[in-house]
């Protein structure tokens, strides 16, 4: 007798094309989903995705039960009828983080959904009216559905509950691990001096990975750095920052953040770099003297994970999400105090100069990825309950 053919679940990253995040959450979730052989012997995974992206999903190529479509164009009627395709006639049964537009109405029926965090609750006045009501909308039919949603903590899954106490959603708390292994495994000491030497990382530094969105809240870093220069403090060391400086829905913030960030006193020790490459930004963060993450929300921190597996430790902010994230190798700070901020960085930036402590801050990848592993064979067992 025939073997029948498994059912797929879709990954769509057409939606997220503009934000790399998402991008990188799908991936991650895939890679948690191979760690269950209930959900490998029961789907397959299919990536949709653009050309322009498609080398996220490249450590998949070569994964049984995992299918990269690429979608090259750009017309939305091609792309509606490419899906209708895919998913009404070759066995889609789920269609994981769907968006909620004109094309993913289609299939709303078959949607599993994603909200990434509540922070347009939290944090309204980061927002425009426009944009306020649009994710309002957004939100309020998806949480008013009877489909199965996704929340990337307990701190999510509270504020929707706050938010929406009459939500009819059927909610799962799926954390997730950063799937960096094949980018860890290509650092290599050549590809460490070529790093240090493109971006001229010639003493030692402190990292702030973020983008620059004012939720992040690099503006305490800053303030903590003009504290450091202030008392003479960390001299021998730079404070790396990589993303591309710019908030479309804050230009305000940007331009203010930017004016504290060339003021003589701080300049010569803050590092610009912009968006670099996914494996030059891990291994930057690999030799930095520790990462520090100041951001006001998230919904599941994806540097904290990165950080996480490369075993370094972090100061973060003391939100309550950090709080649910955190592990050994983590302090916590409060986010609007940028005085306990720098007293904390001139304490770490002491102690990583201890002989006796070089070895923890240097930090232990091998079981950085076997911690990776084994917590997403744990977040497994909840998307187990999600799809089966």
């Amino acid at each position: 007798m025939e073997e029948e053919m498994k059912k797929k679940i879709l990954f769509n990253g057409l939606g997220n094309r503009g934000w790399i995040g998402g991008l990188y959450y799908l991936k991650n979730i895939i890679f948690s989903c191979l760690q269950s052989e209930k959900i490998k012997n029961s789907f397959d995974m299919v990536v949709l995705i653009d050309p322009k992206h498609a080398d996220i999903f490249d450590c998949f190529a070569d994964t049984d039960g995992v299918e990269l479509r690429i979608f090259a164009g750009e017309s939305k009627w091609k792309l509606m009828l490419y899906e209708m395709r895919l998913i009404w006639m070759q066995g889609v049964k789920y269609c994981y983080a769907l968006e909620l537009n004109k094309i993913g109405r289609f299939f709303k029926r078959k949607g599993i959904f994603w909200i990434p965090d509540f922070q347009h609750r939290t944090l309204p006045e980061f927002f425009s009216q426009e944009e306020l009501a649009r994710k309002q909308e957004k939100d309020t039919e998806m949480v008013m559905s009877k489909n199965p949603m996704v929340l990337s903590s307990l701190d999510a899954k509270n504020d929707l509950e706050r938010f929406y106490p009459g939500y009819r959603c059927k909610i799962e708390v799926v954390h997730f691990v950063s799937y960096i292994e094949p980018e860890i495994r290509a650092i290599t000491p050549e590809l460490e001096e070529k790093v240090r030497e493109k971006f001229g990382l010639k003493k030692k530094y402190i990292y702030l990975p973020n983008q620059f969105w004012q939720h992040k809240n690099h503006i305490v870093a800053v303030r903590a750095i003009e504290e450091l220069k202030k008392r003479g403090a960390l001299a021998d060391h730079d404070f790396v920052f990589t993303g591309n400086l710019e908030d479309y829905r804050n230009p305000a913030y940007i331009n203010r953040l930017k004016e504290i960030m060339e003021a003589p006193q701080v300049a010569d020790a803050i590092r610009l770099l912009g968006f670099v490459d996914r494996t030059e930004q891990l291994c930057i963060m690999k030799n930095a003297q520790f990462i520090v993450q100041p951001s006001l929300c998230e919904g599941w921190g994806t540097v904290l994970e990165d950080a996480k597996v490369l075993d370094k430790t972090v100061l973060l902010s003391d939100i309550p999400v950090h709080r649910e994230q955190m592990n050994e190798k983590c302090r916590l700070f409060d986010p609007n105090k940028p005085g306990e901020l720098a007293d904390l960085m001139e304490q770490l930036a002491g102690e990583a100069q201890s002989p006796k402590r070089a070895e923890q801050f240097a930090g232990n990848i091998e079981q950085g990825i076997a911690n990776m592993y084994r917590e997403a064979c744990e977040y497994a067992k909840a998307l187990e309950r999600v799809f089966l």
